[in-house]
């Protein structure tokens, strides 16, 4: 492959793909809920994260129609934008971006 060279994927793989890594990140934040014991407004603003993300998940596991499911991606995105301010967040949020960046390119 050659360095600047999209890589694109059939939408089938990208449905198989996605699930099992945002589930990784919907386990990650029900971690971090249960560990950090945050304040009310912090565990409810990774909970609309969790939830959205988990409404994206379903989507893609259940429709046919990937842009129907986008919403609830960018939703849980938004979400945890608002938290980019806590480290914990980072990974979670380059995750739902790799995942986002790459709907593109599928086919």
């Amino acid at each position: 492959m050659v360095e600047n060279e999209v890589q694109y994927i059939p939408v089938e793989q990208f449905r198989q793909m996605v699930p099992p890594i945002l589930g990784l990140e919907v386990r990650r934040l029900n971690r971090w809920i249960a560990t950090q014991d945050p304040d009310s407004d912090l565990r409810n603003q990774v909970v609309k994260v969790r939830y959205e993300l988990s409404r994206f998940i379903t989507c893609m596991e259940e429709s046919n129609d990937l842009s129907s499911c986008e919403p609830f991606l960018d939703a849980a995105l938004l979400n945890a934008a608002m938290l980019s301010d806590r480290s914990e967040m980072d990974y979670v949020i380059d995750r739902l971006r790799y995942v986002r960046d790459r709907i593109p390119y599928t086919y």
